[in-house]
């Protein structure tokens, strides 16, 4: 007998708390229902007044309807152009960037950069601390220049993408820069229902509600009195044998069905309070949406104004596309000035090599002039000058001015390879 006293306030136990969380629930979604009754109670006739008189605007708000579409029209044609352009111009530079990606500069460019910097660094250095910090940063710049073999390396990608992130979202923002066409979408929902409506229904919820809580009562009732037999049970062994605990076991067999009331009861106050809730939100909705279009309805005149600016500023975006066809220009002219940078750096090479056989010809004629001067002055002397005193004329005893040529700036230019001239 103790077995199945065990068995049954077990069973009642797990009754009663699925009841108290079914009950729990139920109370709690009773108050909630009662306060989105007592909000609909006060939405409801401010929105039943401000859709009235929206209703009123009714033939205004169809003639604006009608600008706004045509204006839209105008924003839309407006788009699709600039898409397309967009696109083309897009195109455009990814191409010209892409043949950045192939094209080779040449490893003696890149290695006289380097020597350079280089000597920069040494030049500029002033002292120990100086030394350090300067030879990290020139270490730094002497590996961003030796990983540099394209002439891609050398453009600003990360500007070049936000420019074009930038104008194609600018762009995709005409879609959103139009006249709004729910000046006058017509309220759509019912406003039958107001809160009134539902008050008898939440009396119906309240009893359903009072009915579970009772429910609960007795089932706590149940679990005290198998609990309470239980414990005699195991502290008078021998009296146990004299309980009768049919009763207990007959209502206890009951409890499946007490539970699915319980939860039948649930689902019922779940969907009545689904309900109120829906319409609550619902209603605030709407009124928020027709405040918004009454307000929209009494400013239009500014709102038109302010549109046709907008359209105005949409000239920014001509703006961005013209920066992203200079840009285009700009790395295409990158690579051409690259061509002729390579013709260029032959060309001074060459007049470099004119020149110094211009300077070799030269310092050979000045140095034949200056010893054939040299030796008319040492004749001179010879023949004249032990009988003239030393105090009479002291520069007739000078030798003649010795000219040189000095080149000024050393060519700094790179020795460009055979290959690279030649393509």
């Amino acid at each position: 007998m103790e077995s199945k006293l065990i068995n049954l306030t077990s069973l009642s136990q797990q009754a009663l708390k699925l009841g108290e969380k079914l009950c729990h629930k139920a109370d709690t979604l009773v108050k909630e229902c009662k306060n989105d009754i007592e909000n609909i109670e006060i939405i409801y006739p401010k929105l039943r007044f401000i859709w009235g008189e929206l209703g009123v605007q009714v033939q205004s708000v169809q003639k604006l309807k009608k600008i706004a579409a045509k204006q839209n029209e105008i924003l839309q044609e407006f788009y699709a152009n600039k898409e397309q352009e967009l696109s083309i111009i897009i195109d455009k530079l990814d191409n010209t960037l892409e043949s950045l990606r192939h094209k080779h500069v040449d490893s003696a460019i890149r290695e006289n950069a380097v020597a350079i910097e280089r000597a920069m660094a040494r030049e500029n250095n002033s002292n120990i601390l100086g030394d350090l910090e300067k030879g990290i940063e020139f270490d730094l710049k002497n590996k961003d220049l030796a990983e540099k073999p394209y002439l891609y390396d050398y453009v600003e990608e990360q500007g070049v993408q936000d420019l074009k992130t930038k104008t194609q979202e600018e762009v995709s923002a005409i879609q959103q820069k139009q006249l709004d066409e729910m000046l006058l979408n017509n309220n759509n929902i019912s406003l039958e229902k107001s809160g009134m409506d539902f008050s008898h229904k939440f009396m119906d919820l309240e009893q359903e509600a009072s009915s579970m809580a009772e429910t609960l009562v007795s089932l706590a009732r149940n679990y005290d009195q198998v609990s309470a037999a239980l414990k005699a049970c195991q502290l008078h062994a021998d009296a146990s044998l004299n309980l009768d605990i049919s009763v207990l076991e007959k209502d206890t067999g009951l409890l499946p069905t007490i539970v699915q009331e319980l939860q039948e009861g649930l689902q019922y106050i779940e969907s009545l309070s689904e309900e109120v809730r829906i319409i609550n939100h619902i209603y605030h909705v709407s009124y928020d949406e027709a405040n918004k279009l009454f307000s929209e309805l009494d400013n239009f005149g500014s709102s038109f104004e302010n549109f046709s600016n907008t359209i105005k500023e949409l000239e920014v975006i001509d703006r961005f596309l013209d920066e992203l066809l200079n840009l285009n220009m700009l790395y295409e002219e990158f690579s051409r000035a690259y061509d002729y940078m390579i013709i260029e750096i032959d060309r001074r090479y060459k007049v470099k090599e004119q020149h110094e056989k211009l300077i070799e010809d030269y310092s050979n004629k000045l140095e034949g002039l200056y010893f054939e001067e040299s030796k008319q002055r040492d004749l001179f002397l010879q023949n004249y000058g032990r009988y003239l005193p030393e105090d009479l004329c002291p520069p007739i005893r000078e030798p003649p001015i010795r000219y040189e040529i000095i080149t000024k700036d050393e060519i700094k230019l790179p020795v460009l390879s055979y290959k690279t001239l030649l393509e």
